[in-house]
C-alpha cells in the first residue's frame, strides 16, 4: 500500500514540475509585457470581469 502511494506522489510531483518548467516561461513573458498596461480593462479579461459582475 505505501509503495503504490509514493508511486503515485512521485509520478505527481513528476508532472507538477513539467509543467512548472513549461508553464512559467509563458507566465513570465506575458506578466512582463502587460506590466505597463491596463490588464483588467481589455479583451477577454474585461469580457470575463463583466460577466461575473452581471450574475452576482
Amino acid at each position: 500500500m505505501l509503495a503504490i502511494t509514493l508511486h503515485h506522489l512521485s509520478t505527481a510531483l513528476r508532472i507538477a514540475i513539467v509543467s512548472t518548467i513549461f508553464i512559467a516561461p509563458v507566465a513570465g513573458f506575458t506578466a512582463n509585457h502587460t506590466a505597463g498596461k491596463n490588464a483588467g480593462v481589455q479583451g477577454a479579461g474585461f469580457i470575463l470581469f463583466m460577466s461575473l459582475q452581471r450574475n452576482r
